[in-house]
């Protein structure tokens, strides 16, 4: 048997950052790599440059009709082989306080980090199970894997970073209910919360933030983009990201969830070992101006 052929995954968000590292990755390792981005241009630079075992789909996760569509080629191209995993990487962040977000910016997000995530895994999920069918002489049973790339947002919220926050908490949600309701079919459901990785989704969001530009926020929005312009520059290379994926599908790791990158034991700290009121203040301290903490 070509285990080429047999070792299928599909990533959604490609065109750059993480997913492409991902990609890279997966091929290196021998994996034939369906990969999603939204422009043609992207589809046909990376099928240049990555090879004839990487095949683009071309569909935006906020269009269900069109996920349906690359899910019909994949399956096709399957064979009858079942899909090894499924990394759902596409996201998209708003700067900014929830007062001065306009709705359809934060419909926007939530559409791409947990809608999307639902349309995805749902066209892909039957590829996913294992087959008690005989391909090529041999007995097909290993279910596959889902990786939801979340973030640190997605255990911890922080003020000016609302949308994004609520998504990834509404993933972290997703992915537990997905696995849980997948258990008997031998699913697994992993989240991997990452702390600032190399990516073009934050220097893009924070191009953007004086449109949300309010006198009741300015102190807050300037602490913010400073934190966030100091995050970036110490980010962590998407590779991390990449080979931690690649660990998990190939059974080297086997937690399911992971917290990494800068502020990893912060956002653990303030999420769940601190009082509300002390992570509150904290906060606030960090965004805003500086006191003595509250009484309780």
């Amino acid at each position: 048997m070509d285990s080429q052929l047999t070792h299928s995954a599909v990533v959604t968000g490609v065109s750059s950052g993480i997913g492409e590292a991902i990609t890279q990755t997966l091929l290196a390792g021998g994996y034939r790599v369906f990969g999603s981005v939204r422009k043609q241009a992207d589809a046909d630079r990376l099928q240049a440059s990555l090879g004839s075992m990487f095949i683009p789909m071309l569909f935006d996760v906020r269009d269900a009709e069109s996920i349906k569509q690359s899910a019909l080629m994949v399956s096709e191209k399957l064979n009858g082989y079942p899909l090894k995993a499924l990394v759902n990487n596409a996201g998209l962040a708003a700067f900014g306080p929830m007062e001065c977000l306009d709705d359809d910016t934060f419909e926007d997000v939530i559409a791409v980090n947990l809608i999307g995530v639902r349309s995805v895994t749902n066209a892909f999920l039957p590829m996913l199970r294992g087959t008690d069918s005989v391909v090529a002489g041999e007995q097909n049973t290993s279910p596959g894997k889902i990786i939801n790339i979340s973030s640190l947002s997605g255990i911890l919220n922080t003020p000016m970073n609302g949308a994004y926050c609520v998504s990834k908490h509404a993933l972290e949600s997703l992915g537990e209910i997905y696995r849980r309701e997948l258990r008997s079919a031998g699913i697994k459901v992993f989240s991997i919360r990452s702390g600032p990785i190399q990516s073009q989704i934050w220097s893009k969001n924070s191009a953007d933030a004086p449109q949300y530009d309010n006198p009741s926020y300015q102190r807050m929005n300037r602490n913010a983009q400073a934190i966030m312009q100091d995050a970036a520059a110490n980010a962590l290379p998407a590779s991390v990201i990449a080979t931690l994926v690649d660990d998990i599908i190939e059974n080297r790791k086997r937690k399911l969830a992971y917290e990494i990158g800068r502020g990893a034991g912060v956002a653990k700290l303030l999420s769940s070992r601190v009082p509300v009121w002390l992570a509150d203040w904290l906060i606030e301290r960090a965004l805003s101006k500086p006191g003595k903490p509250p009484d309780r």
